[in-house]
């Protein structure tokens, strides 16, 4: 997809922001409760909410302020918790062991807040904690539109990524991947378990579920595979170096409606309305935490970054609609179709997740089948990997929430 408003150069621009906030989002599988009230002062690295069933894991305050706004939505389910800064740098300092074991690391991550930083497959949940994975794979590769480059990033952190590397070694007996653009040549610290892979090509090649394709499938056996994002392993080397949390995230400032796109280091779960003030060329745009495939709409109780989101996007209002968005001179809101029955067409072949068949997977999802959904292969998919098959369906159906409720209905008959 070739998207105006790619960012320039590779350093990273601070942007202050004063807010922030956790999303109930970022903690897939969980029923996160507070743990703080509304006005309570905290540090960075505090713990803020945990999950109910499993109360080991927590997610963590992501600078030092006070405590502005818990927020919910249906069946009062958490949607936000944000945290107004006070410009310090209080921050918690974690006991680091000199020598640290697989123990020691699984407690560090459990009370820094970083665990939720995991993710399963299958459903793509927050693992166990007394869980081990059949494979941990390091997604250091991005082929999202107007992302940012992963290997001049770690390049920038070099040090703190090689420790968190290590660290990850040591988390699990299983296989460790690192999973990189070709000849990418990132870092990889002095462990000798990690096992380097170039993954090449358009999208869909950066994303975790075709990594885990072709390197350790998911089958029937009820074994997990749990993967983790590269600035997140930064996150663990720096607290495993310092003892505190890496207090902020790279970002992509990118889209048509974005006046000068860079790479801006932000604070985690920054207030996206903040970090866009005064540099859009559109006053209308459409500001999307995430990517223009993957990513949603910033807005209410919302508006700010997840846990997982490397970019925010810009894109101008459509005013007007048509039925090839992508042979448009400026990518926009346009949907390029309308509602109506699944259309079999070979641009589903050519955008689909390896080793899936797209016309009877979605059919089984239209309908609901769970079994038949399953058999093709739903269990190695979450929804970023669908979202390609969404923007080129004619009608331009959402198959992501009908996935969402396949892995529900799986999850819950596996328990």
């Amino acid at each position: 997809m070739q998207i105006a408003g790619a960012p320039a150069g590779n350093a990273a621009h601070a942007k202050p922001v004063a807010t922030a906030a956790i999303l109930g989002r970022d903690g897939p599988g969980t029923r996160l409760e507070p743990m703080v009230e509304q006005g309570r002062p905290v540090k960075a690295g505090e713990a803020l909410l945990h999950d109910r069933h499993r109360p080991d894991i927590v997610f963590t305050a992501p600078m030092s302020g006070t405590v502005g706004s818990i927020n919910r939505g249906a069946r009062r389910a958490l949607t936000s918790l944000t945290v107004i800064g006070d410009g310090g740098d209080d921050a918690v300092v974690f006991d680091v062991a000199s020598a640290p074991g697989r123990d020691d690391i699984r407690g560090l991550m459990l009370r820094a807040g970083l665990w939720p930083s995991l993710r399963t497959r299958p459903f793509g949940h927050v693992p166990d904690p007394d869980a081990d994975p059949k494979a941990l794979l390091v997604t250091a590769i991005d082929s999202e539109p107007l992302a940012p480059d992963p290997a001049a990033i770690i390049a920038a952190h070099a040090d703190a990524f090689g420790v968190g590397l290590d660290a990850l070694s040591v988390l699990t007996d299983s296989p460790l991947y690192l999973c990189q653009a070709s000849n990418a040549g990132i870092p990889i610290g002095t462990s000798v378990d990690i096992r380097v892979v170039d993954f090449h090509g358009p999208h869909p090649a950066g994303l975790p579920g075709t990594h885990i394709h072709a390197l350790c499938p998911i089958g029937f056996d009820g074994a997990e595979v749990w993967h983790i994002g590269y600035q997140d392993v930064i996150a663990l080397g720096t607290l495993m170096a310092s003892g505190r949390p890496w207090r902020q995230r790279i970002v992509a400032l990118a889209g048509p409606a974005v006046s000068n796109p860079r790479l801006v280091a932000v604070p985690p779960g920054a207030a996206v309305d903040e970090v866009v003030a005064g540099e859009l060329n559109d006053d209308g745009a459409r500001v999307i935490a995430g990517s223009v495939l993957s990513g949603r709409i910033a807005a209410a109780t919302e508006a700010y970054l997840g846990r997982h989101d490397r970019q925010i996007t810009a894109l101008p209002e459509a005013l007007d609609d048509t039925l090839w968005p992508w042979r448009r001179a400026v990518h926009d809101t346009a949907l390029g179709g309308e509602p109506g029955p699944l259309v079999p067409t070979g641009d589903f072949e050519c955008v689909a997740p390896p080793g899936i068949l797209p016309v009877p997977l979605l059919r089984a999802l239209l309908v609901g089948d769970v079994d038949r959904a399953r058999a093709l292969g739903a269990l190695e998919l979450v929804e970023e990997d669908l979202m390609l098959l969404s923007y080129v369906c004619p009608s331009k159906t959402d198959y992501a929430p009908l996935l969402r409720n396949v892995l529900d209905q799986l999850h819950r008959e596996a328990r």
